[in-house]
């Protein structure tokens, strides 16, 4: 597997990530081209004091 573009913009980052045609979210270490994960689902995260409790 190829490192896609990063949608972020940032290419001086270790971690990239892009949604693919079908919505799902791909993770991936731009160190370690076998390195990356692929959801379906995905959630932002925040510092501690940015998250609200449901």
């Amino acid at each position: 597997m190829e490192p896609a573009p990063n949608d972020s913009g940032e290419n001086d980052e270790q971690y990239g990530s892009f949604t693919t045609g079908g919505g799902d979210v791909v993770v991936y270490d731009t160190e370690n081209p076998e390195a990356w994960l692929q959801s379906s689902y995905a959630v932002e995260v925040g510092t501690s004091s940015e998250r609200t409790s449901a």
